[in-house]
């Protein structure tokens, strides 16, 4: 009992910290560009080598919020109809600079039904660590004389948490369409070392994307119109994202509205998060795509967020000839 009391300031800040994130897990507005982290069922979706580097910078006008960096790296055994993949996750918020490290790897098998349709099942493992900086923090015993100690026993209790985490996602794949879940975070682990009731909730993903073809050569598309979507759940709260993309390679154009307006968490509360606009490159003497995106904020957080900016370098490189390639390769730009 007296261990609760003495923490009870301390839960209550971050209770509330992650409460105010609407959700534990980090986002990103080019999710079509990020695939192993929107599903392990896209790893080795490539021709052959596939590597990616995404940057997020988030409400960049708010003071210590948040950075996200995703690297990976995945390749495609077309032979035996399977993809594996690495990547590295980190991410940084707030004035404690609470920081999640991730490693992990990746797996999926392709299950060809026809010569232009597919069923794509992958799983992921991965490692994570969180720590965070308590001494830019302040407690109530540094505010209230004789109250309960809690900045001194924090840095040992709560510097560090590790613990393993597993997804495991599906897609149905053709040249015009692809559609699949993941589910992240399956085995529900336990994210902090102060309760055994902090479990991270499982987080749900619907997505999926269209592409109305008006120009290709053989299976590479050249030019064409891809409207997408990406719903998401994780324990209370949900979120949708849906855009449309337009690509006349080399130039990639986007416009998306993250939100969800027919459900309100509190009556005076809009469900309105951000309208994103992206602008893409391929250059293809380097096998590299680049593409930006900016998201301007339409919530509460318009006059102070300046919104978030993004940033995807994708790096492909194949020695297989073109016409003996019988992946399905697809997305909007991946």
């Amino acid at each position: 009992m007296k261990f609760k009391i003495k923490y009870l300031s301390f839960l209550f800040s971050l209770n509330l910290f992650c409460f105010l994130l609407k959700a534990q897990d980090a986002q990103f507005s080019q999710y079509f560009n990020n695939p192993l982290y929107l599903s392990p069922a896209f790893t080795g979706l490539t021709d052959e080598h596939r590597g990616i580097l995404n940057y997020r910078n988030q409400w960049l006008g708010l003071s210590k919020a948040f950075q996200t960096i995703h690297l990976s790296y995945d390749y495609n055994f077309e032979d035996k109809k399977n993809g594996v993949g690495v990547f590295l996750f980190r991410d940084m918020a707030g004035s404690s600079r609470l920081n999640t490290s991730n490693v992990g790897a990746s797996y999926a098998y392709d299950f060809k039904l026809k010569n232009e349709l597919e069923i794509r099942s992958g799983v992921q493992v991965n490692y994570v660590t969180k720590t965070v900086n308590t001494a830019n923090l302040i407690f109530n015993d540094q505010l209230i004389p004789n109250a309960p100690s809690v900045s001194a026993d924090a840095n040992t209790q709560f510097s560090k948490h590790s613990y393993l985490d597993i997804a495991a996602g599906a897609m149905v794949n053709t040249l015009n369409y692809w559609a699949g879940i993941s589910v992240a975070h399956v085995n529900r682990p336990t994210t902090s070392d102060l309760s055994e009731d902090s479990k991270l909730p499982m987080r749900i993903s619907v997505h999926g994307a269209y592409k109305f073809i008006q120009s290709k050569k053989g299976n590479t598309l050249l030019k064409y119109i891809s409207p997408t979507f990406n719903y998401r759940m994780q324990g209370n709260f949900d979120q949708l994202d849906v855009g449309v993309l337009y690509v006349n390679v080399p130039i990639n154009l986007g416009i998306g509205y993250r939100g969800l307006p027919v459900k309100k968490y509190l009556p005076t509360y809009s469900n309105n998060d951000a309208i994103s606009f992206l602008v893409g490159m391929d250059i293809k003497e380097h096998k590299m795509r680049v593409a930006y995106s900016y998201d301007l904020s339409i919530s509460r957080l318009i006059g102070s967020s300046t919104g978030s900016h993004e940033l995807s370098l994708i790096y492909e490189l194949s020695k297989r000839a073109e016409k003996a390639r019988k992946t399905i390769t697809t997305g909007p730009t991946f």
